[in-house]
């Protein structure tokens, strides 16, 4: 248990106090210009490192078109690969950060066109199957999950800010025909997105990374131009990757947040430990395939470790690989804030063991509050 206290800062509002809160609705259309960015999907074509030079691709009709269908083919130039690769993964000095602004949260945004919700819809883990029937005439599901108790439940990603949270998409080697792995984020500015940093390629000179918002079978609800490249990686240089400080901020090509909105981020004060205020969303595996979001609420914190400015918020929620990442997350009467970002377990294998206790871990704290801070100044 660490010695901070302030017990002036308000908690978010509880489960009762959500379960009481009237949906609030959008006061205006959505620009004609933004829905058109989230409508269109743009496709890009990049040089692979040590390839040749791009030659003009071709596109051309497609052999299969019809009078009343037409379809083209495009054929990429050799030592080359759809989508935009990165420019920089580096970490930060402690001295970069705005030592005035230190642990001052950063606000929310929901924009005028957006409806926020504070219970999201929960939705089917898997898509709607035909049912089997047996010989004898008895009617079975095939078997899709796994058993044992979790309490995380599919949810559907629309509406503010739950179409914020989406899914990360890490290439080591950039120009390979799959990505290498994925964990969750969410948006914390107009093209930020905070993350776990064991989901950056740390060390990789030929890399990349997508963000997908409200992820859903293959695509974001929110539209295919919602889908962002990122262009740039922060995190803290620790000498070593840590839980606390396992965080890092993702600069997207594209102003996704500016059309979808994004969270806040706030220090968690242990005055508000055991309430059930938090929830943890994100993509995890063993859920839907991470082909559709889970959430958990009503989670307390049941302790929480200072490693200088830097926190392990601990929880029993449940989280898996791929919920990496993912916000760990409160209500307050000005909009949802992040207190965390998953990073791991503690003595869960196949997961982030990181000590002897039997508790799920969250990096935050100041460190992660001026990480966003530093994003959003020096990356417009």
């Amino acid at each position: 248990m660490t010695t901070k206290t302030s017990a002036a800062v308000h908690p978010p509002l509880n489960l009762d106090e959500l379960a009481q809160r009237p949906d609030l609705p959008a006061t205006e259309k959505m620009p004609d210009e933004i829905a058109s960015k989230l409508s269109a999907a743009t496709v890009y074509v990049s040089e692979v490192e040590g390839g040749g030079r791009i030659k003009d691709p071709v596109l051309k009709l497609h052999e299969s078109s019809g009078r009343d269908q037409k379809a083209w083919q495009f054929v990429l130039p050799p030592s080359t690969a759809l989508g935009l690769p990165g420019r920089s993964a580096l970490r930060l000095e402690r001295a970069e950060r705005d030592v005035s602004q230190r642990g001052n949260p950063t606000a929310p945004h929901r924009p005028l066109w957006a409806e926020q919700t504070f219970e999201t819809r929960i939705a089917a883990e898997y898509p709607q199957r035909p049912t089997i029937r047996r010989k004898n005439g008895r009617i079975i599901e095939p078997y899709y999950g796994v058993y044992g108790a979790d309490d995380r439940r599919v949810f559907w990603p629309s509406g503010y800010p739950w179409r914020c949270i989406g899914r990360v998409f890490t290439w080591n080697a950039w120009g390979t025909p799959g990505w290498s792995w994925s964990g969750s984020g969410v948006l914390v500015g107009p093209r930020h997105v905070l993350t776990a940093g064991h989901v950056a390629p740390w060390g990789s000179q030929n890399w990349g990374m997508q963000f997908v918002p409200g992820y859903w079978d293959g695509a974001s609800v929110s539209g295919p131009g919602a889908a962002s490249w990122t262009s740039d990686v922060r995190g803290w240089n620790t000498g070593n990757q840590v839980a606390a400080h396992d965080m890092c901020v993702l600069r997207l090509y594209d102003p996704v947040g500016s059309w979808l909105g994004w969270m806040g981020t706030r220090t968690y004060d242990d005055s508000w430990e055991g309430g059930n205020y938090w929830t943890l969303a994100g993509y995890p595996g063993a859920i839907a395939g991470a082909n559709r979001p889970s959430y958990q609420s009503g989670i307390p914190v049941l302790d929480d470790d200072e490693d200088g400015d830097a926190m392990e918020i601990e929880h029993h929620g449940d989280a898996t690989a791929g919920d990496s990442g993912g916000p760990f997350f409160g209500f307050w009467n000005d909009g949802p804030y992040a207190i965390g970002t998953v990073s791991g377990g503690e003595a869960i294998s196949g997961f982030l063991g990181i000590g002897s206790e039997d508790n799920n871990i969250n990096a935050g704290g100041d460190a992660m509050v001026d990480l966003v801070r530093w994003a959003r100044t020096n990356w417009p």
